[in-house]
């Protein structure tokens, strides 16, 4: 693993080197590619990011940071997620961080 990390750590390097005047555009796109990479590399190893937006509450994956008053949203629905959670296989590696609507 730690192998396969290196590359990544070598794209973010290369990132950090970019002249500060470098095209902002292309600048993000280069990012989005090295996130991509990370990515790709979790899920080879069995991890996967938790789709936490729009989903009803559960204890058990979500962490609720914030229950916020909302006619636009369900009751318990996930409306915003401030930190991504993750599985790995079927265990929880770390919860998501949402917010939560909540009605009067």
């Amino acid at each position: 693993v730690l192998l396969e990390l290196l590359p990544i750590i070598d794209n973010f390097e290369r990132a950090l080197q970019a002249p500060a005047e470098v095209d902002v555009d292309a600048y993000r796109k280069g990012i989005e590619v090295i996130h991509k990479q990370m990515l790709d590399l979790l899920r080879k190893r069995g991890v996967r990011p938790l789709d936490a937006l729009g989903a009803d509450f559960d204890p058990n994956v979500h962490h609720a940071v914030v229950h916020e008053l909302s006619d636009a949203h369900r009751e318990g629905e996930v409306m915003q997620e401030l930190q991504r959670g993750y599985m790995l296989g079927d265990r929880l590696l770390r919860p998501a961080l949402v917010v939560v609507a909540k009605h009067d």
